[in-house]
C-alpha cells in the first residue's frame, strides 16, 4: 500500500532501505531495530500531510472499495487537477463470523456499503465514482440499471440503499487497486455490534418449514460431487468458463443469483 502512494512520499526509496533489504534473495530475515523504526516511520508518512489531502467540494470524488475473506477496505479520494487521485480518508473492519460465510461477490458488495456508510456525511448529495474490482458489480450495482429480479435478497437491499446516493461505478484491475486491498486485508477489529441480518432470519424461518433440516441439506450438498463445487465457486468468486464445465452451465448463467445460508445453496 506504501508504494501505492509512494509517488507522493520524498525519499520513500530511504526509508524503506532497511525493509527492502529483507527480501533481497538468500538475506537471512531478522528484524532489527533499524527495520522496526523504518516500518514506524513508513505508516506515519502514509498518513500525513504529503500523502493525505483535505476535503474539497469542487474536487471529483472516488471511493475505492474492497474485501478479503475476512475483511473490507475503503479509501476515499480527490481527483486533483493533475489528474492524480489522493486520499482523503481510509477505513476497514474485519467481517463477523455470518460475514464470513458470505459469497464472494456478497463480501465485494458489502465492502461498497461499508465504504458509502462510513463516507456519508462526504458522498450524501455529491456526485462521485465508486471503484471496484469486482467486474459483477458493475452491471448489479450500476444505477442506470435494474437489479436482477432473482439477485439474493440482500443484494437488492443493499442496491435499494446506494439509490440514495448519485454515483457511477466503475471495474479497475486488481493490481491497480492495491489501496483498498491492502486495507481489507489488514482490516481493524470489528468493534461495533453485528446486528443479525433480517434476510438470514428470513431464509433460516423458511428452511424451518421444509421436511428436512438445513443440517441434512448442508450435509448432502458437500457430498454432492456438482453442489460442492458450485458451494466452493459462489464462496471464493472463482467460476470457470462454462465450455471447460458443461455440468456447471446451469449454476454458472446464474452466479450473481446464488448466495449461502447457514451452509444450504441458495437461489
Amino acid at each position: 500500500m506504501i508504494n501505492y502512494y509512494g509517488r507522493f512520499i520524498p525519499d520513500l526509496a530511504t526509508v524503506l532501505k532497511p525493509l527492502n533489504a529483507l527480501l533481497q534473495k538468500g538475506q537471512k530475515w531478522t528484524w532489527s531495530k533499524a527495520c522496526e523504526l523504518a516500518f514506524g516511520k513508513a505508516k506515519a508518512l502514509l498518513v500525513s500531510q504529503d500523502v493525505l489531502t483535505h476535503y474539497n467540494a469542487e474536487l471529483p470524488l472516488r471511493l475505492a472499495c474492497d474485501a478479503s475473506p475476512y475483511g473490507v477496505g475503503a479509501v476515499l479520494s480527490h481527483v486533483m487537477p493533475s489528474g492524480e487521485e489522493k486520499p482523503i480518508a481510509f477505513a476497514s473492519r474485519t467481517l463477523s463470523k455470518a460475514e464470513q460465510n458470505y459469497a464472494q461477490l456478497e463480501r465485494e458488495a458489502l465492502g461498497i456499503v461499508f465504504g458509502v456508510r462510513k463516507f456519508h456525511h462526504y458522498l450524501y448529495g455529491n456526485k462521485f465514482t465508486l471503484l471496484t474490482d469486482h467486474r459483477p458489480l458493475t452491471s448489479i450495482l450500476n444505477p442506470l440499471k435494474s437489479i436482477p429480479s432473482m439477485a439474493a435478497a440482500r443484494m437488492q437491499r443493499w442496491a435499494l440503499l446506494l439509490s440514495a446516493h448519485e454515483y457511477t461505478i466503475e471495474y479497475r484491475k486488481g493490481e491497480a487497486h492495491a489501496n483498498a486491498d491492502g486495507l481489507s486485508r489488514l482490516p481493524l477489529p470489528h468493534s461495533e455490534e453485528t446486528k443479525t441480518d433480517t434476510v438470514q432470519v428470513f431464509y433460516a424461518s423458511q428452511l424451518e418449514t421444509l421436511p428436512i433440516s438445513s443440517a441434512e441439506i448442508r450435509r448432502e450438498t458437500l457430498s454432492d460431487p456438482v453442489l460442492s463445487r458450485v458451494m466452493e465457486m459462489v464462496t471464493t468468486g472463482c467460476f470457470p468458463a462454462a465450455k471447460a464445465a458443461v455440468e456447471l452451465a446451469p449454476f454458472l448463467l446464474r452466479r450473481d443469483e446464488l448466495t449461502i445460508q447457514q451452509g444450504c445453496l441458495m437461489w
